[in-house]
């Protein structure tokens, strides 16, 4: 697991710099990963690379489109 602070290494999003910082410490294309952010304008640096975006404005249609592009379920259980 990598995670990468804009602050620390003195770039943010949507500038396309951070987008290629990350894939290269994952060690992977863009084809390969998926960017799920709900600020409209951070989504086209992302998929320049390669990258398949989700705009999640809507958690349940961000939920469905994820479960789509992975062949997953996601589930939730509450228990208290």
């Amino acid at each position: 697991m990598y995670i990468v602070i804009s602050e620390v290494i003195g770039t943010a999003k949507p500038d396309p710099a951070i987008y290629q910082l990350t894939l290269d410490r994952l060690g992977l294309p863009g084809t390969a990963c998926v960017f799920v952010d709900d600020h409209p304008v951070n989504l086209p640096p992302a998929e320049a690379l390669g990258v398949i975006t989700v705009l999640a404005t809507n958690e349940d249609k961000a939920v469905s489109e994820l479960e789509s592009l992975l062949g997953v379920t996601a589930s939730v259980s509450v228990q208290g």
